[in-house]
C-alpha cells in the first residue's frame, strides 16, 4: 500500500510538472517577440529615445527615425524643438533630415533613404528653441542592409 501510494504521487507529480512545462511554453509563446528597445543618447540637457523602422535599415528604402525628446532632470517631454539627423556613408554620401513633429507629445520624425548598404556614421542635433544652443549627441554607426527586391519590402 505504501509502495502504491508512492508511486501514485509520483504520476501525480509528473502530470503536474508537465501541465506547468506546457503552461510556461504556452505563456511564452503569446508574448510573441519582444519589441527591439529604442536606442538611448543623452546631451547635457536632453534624453533621447529613438527607434528605426525598420530595423536594420535596407539601402534605397525610408528608414524612419522616431525619437522622444525629454528634459533631462526632469524627465518632462520637449515640444516644439528643432533638431536634424545626419549621416555620412564609408563612401563620403551624406543624408539628412530635419524632425516634425509626431502627434505624440515631445515626439519627432525624420527620414533618411540610406544609397548604399555599408556602415553609415549618424549624428543627431537638437535645440529646444532658437534661444537655445544646439546639442550634439555622439555620433554612431548604423549598419545598413543590402536592398530588399521590391517583392520583399513591406507596402506603406
Amino acid at each position: 500500500m505504501i509502495a502504491g501510494g508512492i508511486a501514485r504521487r509520483g504520476a501525480v507529480g509528473r502530470a503536474a510538472q508537465s501541465l506547468g512545462m506546457a503552461g510556461l511554453l504556452a505563456a511564452a509563446a503569446a508574448c510573441g517577440p519582444a519589441e527591439p528597445q529604442p536606442l538611448r543618447h543623452w546631451t547635457p540637457h536632453y534624453e533621447f529615445r529613438m527607434t528605426i523602422d525598420p530595423r536594420p535599415p535596407h539601402a534605397n528604402e525610408p528608414t524612419v527615425y522616431r525619437v522622444v525628446v525629454l528634459d533631462r532632470e526632469t524627465k518632462q517631454p520637449i515640444e516644439g524643438g528643432e533638431g536634424q539627423i545626419f549621416a555620412t556613408s564609408e563612401d563620403r554620401v551624406n543624408r539628412y533630415d530635419s524632425f516634425t513633429p509626431a502627434p505624440e507629445v515631445g515626439t519627432y520624425i525624420a527620414r533618411i533613404t540610406f544609397v548604399t548598404a555599408g556602415d553609415w556614421k549618424v549624428g543627431m542635433r537638437f535645440r529646444r528653441d532658437s534661444t537655445q544652443a544646439i546639442e550634439r549627441v555622439e555620433d554612431w554607426v548604423q549598419t545598413v542592409a543590402a536592398p530588399r527586391p521590391l517583392s520583399e519590402r513591406p507596402f506603406k
